[in-house]
C-alpha cells in the first residue's frame, strides 16, 4: 500500500536525509520546541551508510585518554589538513551523543536502523519516506525548503522550511561493493546549485571489496556481532593500506585483484597491523579495490562549512554529517568509528544552529514560489523522446572515472582525458536522458549528480598539484607544504566551477623545523627523487 504523501508542507526546519547526522539534527531541533519535517529517499535509519555503522569513538578523559594525543595523532594521519575546531567538537561531545544511543536503546540491537527510526518518529518529526528532494528553493538569496517527488507515485512535493539542514550524505559512482551504491551526492548538488561552496573532493576513499562476492557489502568484515561498538583513541598510521595496493597494482608489483586483508584498519607506530575491535572475527580473503569509487575520506568532503559552525555559505541553509566538509580526520579517515561519532556531534550541532536562524526567520509561504516551473524542470525526463537512459549513462561514466589510474594513481593527462569524456556527457548526454515512471526518474537525476561530482573530483584533482594522504599524483609526488596547506572550495561561477584555495590555519601547520622525511614518512613513488630534482633547481 502507497503511503500518501502530501502535496505541499510549511515547517520551520526541513532535514533531508534520515541517517545518523539527520536523526540527531532532528531531536536536537524538536527538543528546543520547532516543528521539524524530515525526508528521506529509503527509511531513516535504514538508508545508504546508516546500516553499515556499528562503532562509535568516544573520547573520555577518565579513560586516560589525553587530549593533545589525539589531536597530534589525527594531525600527523591527516597530514595537517584536518580541522582541529571539528576534532575538539567531536572530543567534546562524542561522549554525550554515545549516551544518548545507550538511552534510546540503540546499543547491543542488531536491528539498530528501525530503533533509530521509532526514536526519531516518537519525538515527533514529520517523517516522510520514499521522497527524493531534487531541488532546493531560494528566495532573495535564502534557502527556503525544498521540491520533490515521491518514488512510489511520482507525485511532487514542496516544503517551506525557516531553516534547511542538507544530511544526505557523501556518494559515490554506484560501484559494485562497499555499501554506497545508492548515496550520489544529491545533497551536495542540490547545494552546489544555489550557490554553497563544496570541498573536500580530491581525497579518495579506498575500501575493498571480496573478490568473491563484491556485491555483499556487509560480508566485507564478516561480523559476528552486529551491535555498536565503543571505541577510543585514533588510528596510528600515515596511509591507508587500500591506497598503497592500488600504487603496488599500477607498478605492477601485484595482480588487479591483490590487496591487504580486510581488517586494514591502519599502521601501528612499529609497522605492524592494527588489530580489529573486540567481538569481531574475519576470514582473509582476496579484495578488490575500488568499491567505494567516488566517495572521499569520511568527514572530507561536503558542504563547506563557515566559520568552524554547521551553516553554509548560502543563508538558511545547514549541514551535517558526511554531507558536510568538516574535515574531522583530514586527508586520512582517523580510525574506527569517527564517522559513527562525527555525524552525530555534528547532527545535533546543526539542529542547535539552524534552531537559532528559525527562530528569527520568516516563514515563506508556496504561494509566493514559481512551483510550477520548478515542477516541470524535476519531470521533464518524463516528456523526452530520445532513447539515452540513465543506466547507459552511469556505465560509461563508471568507465571513465572508476578505473584505478584515474582517481586512485592521478596525472594530468589521464585527469584531462577523463574531464573531457566527462563534460561531454553533461554537456550532450544528461539533458537526453529519459525516463518512464518515478524509479526511471529518480535515476536521471541521481545521475546528473553523479556526473557533477565527477567533475568536481576531476577539477580538484589537477587543481591540487602536491601528493599527500589519499590524493597520489604521479606528476606531483610530493607534498608542498608551502602552497597546499589548504583546502579547495568549489562554487559555480558564471563561466562554471570555480576553485579557490582556503589556507588552513598557520598554528595547525607541521613542524617547520622537523626534517621532511620525519614530518611526512609514508613514501609515495617518485617523491624522494621528485625533491632532489626540486632542490637542484
Amino acid at each position: 500500500m502507497v503511503k500518501k504523501i502530501p502535496s505541499e508542507i510549511e515547517t520551520d526546519i526541513l532535514i533531508i536525509g534520515g541517517g545518523i547526522a539527520g536523526i540527531f539534527a532532528a531531536v536536537t531541533a524538536r527538543q528546543k520546541g520547532f516543528e521539524v519535517t524530515l525526508v528521506d529517499k529509503g527509511s531513516p535509519g535504514n538508508s545508504g551508510s546508516t546500516p553499515f555503522a556499528d562503532t562509535f569513538c568516544v573520547f573520555d578523559e577518565e579513560l586516560g585518554h589525553q587530549r593533545q594525543d589525539w589531536i597530534d595523532t589525527v594531525s600527523f594521519n591527516g597530514e595537517y589538513l584536518n580541522n582541529r575546531a571539528w576534532l575538539e567538537k567531536m572530543m567534546d561531545h562524542s561522549k554525550e551523543r554515545f549516551q544518548d544511543l545507550k538511552e534510546w536503546g540503540v546499543l547491543d540491537d542488531p536491528k539498530f536502523g528501525l530503533v533509530l527510526r521509532k526514536h526519531v518518529i516518537r519525538s515527533k518529526t514529520k517523517v516522510i519516506e520514499r521522497v527524493m528532494m531534487t531541488t532546493l528553493l531560494q528566495v532573495e538569496g535564502r534557502v527556503v525548503g525544498a521540491a520533490g517527488f515521491a518514488l512510489d507515485d511520482g507525485k511532487p512535493l514542496t516544503i517551506t522550511a525557516k531553516a534547511t539542514i542538507m544530511c544526505a550524505g557523501a556518494g559515490g559512482f554506484k560501484p559494485v561493493g562497499f555499501p554506497i551504491r545508492s548515496l550520489t551526492h544529491d545533497g551536495d548538488a542540490m547545494a552546489y546549485r544555489v550557490g554553497a561552496e563544496i570541498t573536500g573532493k580530491e581525497w579518495i576513499d579506498a575500501h575493498g571489496t571480496p573478490s568473491a562476492n563484491p556485491a555483499a557489502g556487509r560480508k566485507q568484515f564478516d561480523m559476528t556481532s552486529h551491535g555498536i561498538f565503543m571505541t577510543g583513541q585514533p588510528t596510528h598510521g600515515a596511509r591507508n593500506l587500500n591506497i598503497d595496493k592500488e600504487i603496488k597494482v599500477h607498478q605492477g608489483e601485484l595482480p588487479p585483484l591483490a590487496g591487504p586483508p580486510p581488517y586494514a584498519f591502519g599502521a601501528l607506530p612499529d609497522g605492524t597491523q592494527a588489530p580489529p575491535p573486540p567481538d569481531m572475527e574475519f576470514e582473509k580473503r582476496t579484495m578488490v579495490g575500488g568499491s567505494s569509487a567516488g566517495m572521499s575520506v569520511h568527514k572530507a568532503e561536503g558542504i563547506f562549512p563557515q566559520d568552524n559552525s554547521c551553516a553554509s555559505n548560502v543563508p538558511g541553509l545547514y549541514a551535517a554529517g558526511d554531507g558536510l566538509g568538516s574535515m574531522l580526520c583530514g586527508t586520512l579517515y582517523a580510525g574506527i568509528g569517527f564517522s559513527f561519532s562525527g555525524s552525530s556531534v555534528q547532527g545535533a550541532c546543526a539542529g542547535e544552529e539552524a534552531s537559532e536562524f528559525a527562530a528569527t526567520a520568516k516563514l515563506v509561504p508556496i504561494s509566493r514560489l514559481d512551483t510550477t516551473s520548478i515542477h516541470e524542470a524535476m519531470f521533464e525526463p518524463l516528456e523526452r523522446e530520445t532513447v539515452i537512459t540513465p543506466a547507459w549513462v552511469t556505465q560509461i561514466m563508471q568507465n571513465a572515472v572508476i578505473p584505478y589510474y584515474v582517481l586512485y594513481v592521478k596525472e594530468q593527462n589521464r585527469l584531462e582525458a577523463a574531464l573531457t569524456n566527462i563534460e561531454f556527457m553533461r554537456d550532450h548526454l544528461a539533458p537526453k536522458m529519459i525516463a518512464s515512471n518515478p524509479h526511471e526518474l529518480r535515476q536521471v537525476h541521481e545521475t546528473v549528480n553523479m556526473l557533477l561530482n565527477a567533475e568536481m573530483k576531476l577539477r580538484a584533482s589537477l587543481f591540487r598539484t602536491e601528493s599527500r594522504g589519499t590524493h597520489y599524483r604521479e606528476d606531483y609526488p610530493a607534498r608542498n607544504d608551502e602552497d597546499w596547506l589548504a583546502w579547495i572550495k568549489i562554487k559555480a561561477g558564471e563561466d562554471g566551477m570555480e576553485l579557490v584555495k582556503h589556507p588552513i590555519p598557520k598554528e595547525w601547520h607541521p613542524d617547520e623545523s622537523v626534517p621532511y622525511e620525519e614530518r611526512y614518512p609514508a613514501r609515495f613513488p617518485g617523491e624522494l627523487e621528485f625533491k632532489t630534482k626540486q632542490a637542484a633547481e
